[in-house]
């Protein structure tokens, strides 16, 4: 599971896939991607445990 935190975070890390939103001061930035990672994290966490679960 580090290995696909550390990856998921990499590629949404500002500039690499999106950056959101366009124009926006670092700051901004930086805690849109922070909420997008906890976001995409949780979501495909759960989808991965209950996948390793049924098998």
């Amino acid at each position: 599971m580090f290995i696909f935190s550390a990856v998921l975070f990499f590629l949404l890390t500002p500039g690499i896939i999106l950056s959101l939103p366009p124009g926006g001061s670092k700051m901004m930035v930086a805690a849109t991607h922070a909420v997008v990672f906890g976001v995409v994290f949780t979501l495909s966490h759960n989808m991965l445990m209950a996948l390793g679960g049924s098998m």
